[in-house]
């Protein structure tokens, strides 16, 4: 996963590999098989990752479900939540046309991740229109990624903070409606 996150995926060489785990490079490939064995796999472990962060959200919220705690659960985790996770779904998105395998395993992981954040929105304005709470649930976990995205970049602190003012700010869109 850090090879991935450092060079992306075609950049994550056996080479790099076996570096970063302090193995040789005969070693790696016989306990990981090819390189498209590889990818293969930490897809699936990234998708799984994805899947069991989401539903681990769902079960945290589900005594104090609202749109601020799910926000405050996302973008104040205090490291509870790997930002490598995202940063390495983003790479492994922007290799589908190598590893079109990935496509249903990556896309079903987000799926479950955009659910529990609508389920949390609708459960907490239960008088709001579902697909404002939809769009208000999208929006909030897009707001997420980019933020994750952002992280190689060590970008100013405010990015961060910005990102979360702006999901409050999108969350209040629903409160005249509930």
């Amino acid at each position: 996963m850090n090879c991935v996150v450092l060079y992306g995926v075609e950049g994550a060489t056996l080479e790099h590999i076996a570096a970063q785990a302090g193995l040789k490079r005969p070693l790696i490939r016989h306990h990981l098989g090819n390189r498209k064995a590889m990818v293969l796999a930490l897809g699936e472990h990234i998708a799984e990752t994805l899947t069991n962060q989401s539903e681990a959200l769902r079960v945290a919220l589900t005594d104090h479900p609202g749109v601020r705690n799910l926000i405050e659960a996302l973008f104040n985790s205090d490291g509870e939540l790997d930002p490598r996770t995202n940063i390495c779904y983003q790479a492994l998105i922007n290799s589908i046309e190598i590893y079109p395998e990935l496509r249903k395993p990556l896309l079903d992981s987000m799926e479950v991740f955009y659910k529990v954040a609508v389920d949390i929105v609708l459960a907490s304005h239960p008088k709001a229109d579902k697909q404002a709470c939809e769009i208000v649930a999208h929006g909030i976990v897009n707001l997420y990624i980019t933020t994750d995205a952002f992280i190689p970049l060590k970008p100013p602190k405010t990015w961060a903070y910005s990102s979360y003012f702006a999901a409050l700010k999108l969350a209040e869109t629903l409160e005249d409606k509930s």
